[in-house]
């Protein structure tokens, strides 16, 4: 009879113990901004590929498909996060970045120009979608600063 009391007495402990340490997530959002604010660049250079485009001047947009892959490369480097918002549209935009330079069409094709302006306006449209949730979940929580993340000329 002691010992069962006594095993009681330890779980009991031992649940107080493990509600003591506090329940309180980690912040994730925070340095995930922090980080997205880094591929910036790409989103300029990739308005500045669409100006590019549209003034007639496609051969200077020959490096687009380069340009997605380093961007989809800089977002592989990101660290694995248990947020399922943050992890949900970091994925999605990674799968847009992915699906635009499977379909983007060699620079010297007749129609790289529609493919190219297409391609750019998916990972715009995947990117403010992105940073619109996380905008959203940033109002949400209590936080100092201010959310800084736009498409470059949104601003």
């Amino acid at each position: 009879m002691k010992i069962r009391a006594g095993t009681s007495i330890i779980y009991a402990l031992l649940a107080l113990a493990v509600l003591g340490q506090g329940c309180e997530r980690p912040d994730e959002l925070g340095p995930y901004v922090k980080q997205l604010k880094e591929v910036d660049k790409f989103n300029a250079e990739l308005v500045k590929y669409r100006y590019l485009i549209k003034s007639d001047q496609a051969d200077k947009a020959a490096t687009l498909a380069q340009t997605i892959e380093e961007y989809l490369a800089q977002l592989e480097t990101f660290g694995h996060t248990r947020d399922k918002v943050i992890m949900a549209g970091h994925n999605a935009l990674k799968r847009k970045l992915g699906t635009s330079l499977k379909k983007i069409v060699e620079p010297d094709f007749p129609t790289f120009t529609i493919s190219a302006l297409k391609q750019i306006e998916i990972i715009e449209e995947g990117y403010k979608f992105h940073i619109r949730a996380l905008q959203k979940r940033w109002d949400e929580e209590p936080r100092n600063g201010t959310f800084d993340l736009a498409w470059p000329g949104q601003e």
